[in-house]
């Protein structure tokens, strides 16, 4: 008699989908021409309560992303003049689709030693800023998806910490 092989399939869990950086990234974009000159920066990242700008020439197209202690960093640096922000960020930046999962973002984050990417669309478009703080975030279950953005901050609406007990 012939024996009879019985099949057992195994059936794995369900794989949560991968998170994407268009579910976590901010889709309100703050922008600075690249011939503007350093205090404008400063003063945008005031007004605006950014730690990133998005730096663009004149014809629009994106140049990078400079980050607020960049700014300093180079005011700091900088001789007497004038000092454009243009002149501090290379053109090329590092970027990522949105369409991309969260951990390629990461990656190319740490590999390119940067702490914010521009997010494109198909079209090449830049639609979003991603952060590791959005990264970071996520992984701890604080991430509540994709953000506008917080209205407008006044610098004088900061209230001061309140003194431990």
């Amino acid at each position: 008699m012939w024996g009879v092989t019985e099949t057992h399939h195994v059936v794995e869990p369900a794989a949560e989908a991968e998170p994407l950086v268009q579910d976590i990234m901010s889709s309100r974009l703050v922008a600075i021409r690249s011939d503007a000159e350093l205090m404008v920066a400063v003063d945008t990242f005031v007004r605006q309560g950014r730690r990133h700008l998005l730096v663009v020439d004149a014809d629009r197209s994106c140049r990078g992303l400079v980050s607020a202690e960049h700014v300093l960093a180079a005011l700091a640096t900088a001789g007497p003049g004038r000092h454009t922000i243009g002149a501090h960020v290379p053109p090329g930046p590092p970027r990522v689709h949105r369409g991309a999962p969260v951990r390629e973002a990461a990656q190319v984050m740490l590999n390119e030693l940067v702490d914010a990417l521009p997010v494109v669309d198909d079209h090449g478009r830049v639609v979003g800023v991603v952060t590791w703080t959005d990264i970071l975030a996520m992984v701890a279950g604080r991430h509540l998806g994709p953000r506008p953005g917080p209205a407008r901050s006044d610098p004088r609406d900061v209230r001061p910490a309140r003194p431990a007990r």
